[in-house]
């Protein structure tokens, strides 16, 4: 806006082609105004623009590098959870065939034991049972002898 108004002045001055020293005066300073904007504030402005484009890019360059790091680091995670989670798994299913396998020589063994029990267990109560029927019929002979013997007293 200010500029504008320079501008404005200073054609203004111009046209109007007074000689008076305070025009003169004027127009010396809106020369210098105009030799200061040409040779140092335009060609700092376009520098600053070269260096602001140049922030940006770099700014953009500078994203893009965190985005790459950020998804090659969410990729190598989501790799190694998915690595633990296989080997967990892996683990599970050897461990339960492992049970499987411990369980079923674990029956297998008791089994086993359950009828070599069996057999030990039969055979001890024939082995008994025998032993009572045989002193059973020892004391029946007995009786009937003293049955025998005291009909034989009467």
């Amino acid at each position: 806006m200010r500029t504008s108004l320079i501008i404005v002045s200073a054609m203004s001055l111009c046209l109007t082609r007074a000689n008076n020293p305070a025009t003169k005066m004027m127009k010396e300073n809106i020369e210098d105004i105009s030799r200061f904007l040409k040779l140092e504030l335009v060609p700092d402005v376009k520098i600053n623009n070269g260096y602001m484009e140049e922030s940006f890019n770099l700014t953009i360059k500078t994203a893009n590098n965190i985005l790459d790091y950020v998804e090659k680091s969410m990729t190598e995670t989501a790799d190694k959870v998915e690595k633990t989670f296989q080997t967990i798994a892996n683990n599970i299913t050897n461990n339960f065939e492992e049970i499987i396998q411990k369980s079923s020589k674990n029956f297998n063994a008791l089994q086993k034991l359950t009828i070599d029990n069996e057999v030990a267990i039969a055979n001890d109560f024939t082995t008994k049972l025998n032993n009572v029927v045989a002193k059973i019929e020892t004391r029946m002979k007995q009786h009937e002898d003293f049955m025998t013997t005291s009909v034989a007293v009467c």
